[in-house]
């Protein structure tokens, strides 16, 4: 049985395939070598046009004004055409038929580049030589494949978890907080989907099955051989819904039609988390005793996070659903904590949200990387085909 895997390759000379390995597909997208032709023969069009223009706006510019200044001098003839300008005028038209020629010759050798380019493929075995395994990858390919998961997560996220984002953003501080600084062991390793019975969180189970029913769609569709592990979807969910509803706060922020333009404009920052965790089997580390306020945010202290992050983190706190409540107690927790929380409620009631919506996305970057386990920078990846340029006949 012969298989199918998707494939998107970059070739030295730039030029995108969309292919099945093992399989003939039609090949989308456009071949840059010949549009980079055509652009050149266009910029060399646009160069000569602007010194012929820039000629004959001298030419002009030389003669207009000793003619208008003769004493009763009247032009018989519009401004743009003076009687002396016959020259200027000869010119234009040489410099017009020179560039429909380079013009029309462009396209065409263009058009004859891309034919037997694409003749001299046949099937996709005769320019492609082995695969590129995944260490191996060019940066253009790890953005291709990175870029695409990205878009199959949003997808399946978008379709699979429809519990809210802090139910989501409550997972990962609890996941993220049993980290062990001095053992090493724990942290966001997805074991807290295995304890919320012990801390009495059982409304969030719904949100864990939802999650790992994203996960095991990307999985059915994903064709590198290390699949995604939960605890990476449940990061890269809480990201995207926050920034989702960012992104709505923002559109909300006008009665006349212009969030949009507000969201578009101004919208906030917020970086995207690195994937490559691994999954834990069962709970191991630091358990977390007590989900009180006070006691996450003195665990958020002894990791090494400042007043304004465990302010900026009240929406990953349980009950959080209910912001300034849990704001209210974080403020009698401390003084600092407090300082920070004002000026964030300070923030949301501005057009554009801007240091509340930062803060929070710089201080759960931290959350999930600061200090947690190990990330394999080359999950995910998948091998992709070898171009060979020497077989490509022109």
């Amino acid at each position: 049985m012969q298989t199918h895997v998707p494939f998107t390759v970059y070739t030295p000379s730039t030029i995108r395939i969309s292919m099945v390995f093992g399989q003939r597909r039609s090949m989308k997208g456009a071949f840059p070598l010949g549009a980079a032709c055509v652009c050149a023969v266009l910029l060399v069009v646009l160069v000569n046009s602007a010194a012929s223009n820039r000629a004959q706006g001298t030419y002009l510019a030389s003669v207009a004004p000793r003619a208008s200044m003769r004493p009763g001098y009247i032009s018989s003839q519009s401004s743009a055409c003076p009687p002396r300008n016959v020259r200027a005028n000869a010119e234009m038209r040489r410099m017009g038929r020179k560039n429909f020629l380079l013009a029309t010759g462009g396209v065409a050798a263009s058009s004859l580049f891309q034919q037997q380019l694409l003749q001299s493929r046949g099937a996709e075995r005769d320019v492609y030589t082995g695969t590129t395994p995944v260490d191996k990858l060019v940066p253009g390919q790890k953005s291709a494949q990175r870029t695409d998961l990205y878009i199959a997560l949003k997808a399946k996220i978008g379709e699979y978890v429809k519990s809210p984002y802090t139910s989501v953003m409550q997972l990962v501080l609890l996941d993220a907080l049993q980290r062990d600084k001095s053992s090493k062991t724990g942290g966001l390793d997805g074991s807290i989907q295995f304890e919320l019975d012990d801390l009495k969180l059982p409304e969030l189970k719904q949100t864990v099955k939802e999650l790992n029913a994203a996960k095991d769609a990307v999985n059915k569709e994903w064709p590198s051989e290390d699949k995604l592990t939960f605890v990476d979807v449940l990061v890269f969910s809480g990201y995207l819904k926050t920034a989702q509803e960012f992104n709505r706060a923002l559109v909300q922020r006008s009665t006349n039609g212009g969030g949009q333009t507000i969201a578009s404009g101004f919208g906030n920052p917020f970086p995207v988390p690195p994937l490559g965790r691994a999954d834990a089997s069962t709970s191991e580390g630091k358990r977390i005793e007590s989900t009180s306020v006070e006691d996450l945010a003195n665990t958020l202290k002894s990791l090494g996070f400042a007043s304004r992050d465990i302010a900026a983190l009240s929406i990953c706190f349980p009950g959080s659903e209910n912001l300034e409540s849990v704001e209210a107690a974080l403020s009698e927790y401390d003084p600092k904590v407090a300082g920070a929380i004002k000026s964030a409620q300070q923030s949301r009631k501005t057009v554009t949200q801007n240091s509340y919506q930062v803060n929070v996305g710089e201080a759960f970057y931290k959350l999930v990387t600061f200090g947690q386990p190990a990330i394999n920078p080359l999950a995910y990846y998948y091998p992709a085909p070898k171009f060979d340029i020497s077989k490509v006949k022109l």
